[in-house]
């Protein structure tokens, strides 16, 4: 045992744990810095897709109160005017509305003249669908963001636990005891293999 606290107070086993830990140091902050690179570029992506989306369900909305206007009059047309409604497909003063409507809502307005634009699903799948479709291609950003994100956070705790690794190993030489060298020479191998076992748990990237 005597042997073993002798060799931990060793110059060159202190020399190779410093390469050791500097090097691994370096590696973890560069590492976090690229994880952060991708959860930014992620963050931005989702950014854009949301503003896109953001505005299809503007353009969807404009649309729909359009329609809903085009829908009210043709009943008025059908009920009070009695228009048939095979000719109110192309009545002159009901013809505004969007391609949405005389293509996916007809077939319903047909079915029931009586009914709801905002209950006739193929209209409103064909109107509302390219947004959905458009926000929900922006969650693999989102959760690239987090994971990467997470990454980042847990390189930043290593490079601050590497970081006291190297301070516990550059206080070894100023000290005369080789005993309490020894013993942070020990803690401080504790510390780093507990660092590379989390390090060895992460994505190693390189752009």
């Amino acid at each position: 045992m005597k042997k073993f606290w002798e060799h931990l107070s060793g110059d060159l086993l202190i020399v190779v744990l410093l390469g050791l830990v500097s090097t691994t140091t370096a590696w973890t902050a560069v590492q976090a810095s690229l994880h952060d690179k991708r959860a930014s570029f992620a963050r931005s992506e989702y950014a854009l897709v949301l503003a896109d989306a953001n505005n299809m369900f503007i353009t969807a909305e404009v649309k729909y109160r359009d329609d809903l206007t085009v829908w009210k009059d043709k009943q008025v047309r059908h009920f009070i005017d009695r228009v048939a409604v095979d000719d109110l497909y192309s009545d002159l003063q009901t013809s505004n509305g969007s391609y949405e409507l005389y293509t996916n809502a007809w077939a319903c307005f047909v079915e029931d003249p009586s009914s709801q634009l905002a209950n006739c699903e193929p209209y409103m799948t064909a109107l509302y669908g390219p947004y959905d479709e458009m926000w929900a291609s922006g969650d693999p950003y989102w959760q690239t963001s987090i994971s990467e994100g997470d990454y980042r956070n847990t390189l930043q705790m290593l490079t601050a636990l590497f970081s006291v690794c190297l301070f516990l190993l550059g206080v070894t030489a100023v000290m005369k005891v080789k005993h309490l060298v020894a013993g942070l020479v020990f803690f401080s191998i504790i510390l780093w293999f507990t660092g590379v076992f989390v390090l060895l748990g992460i994505p190693t990237v390189f752009s």
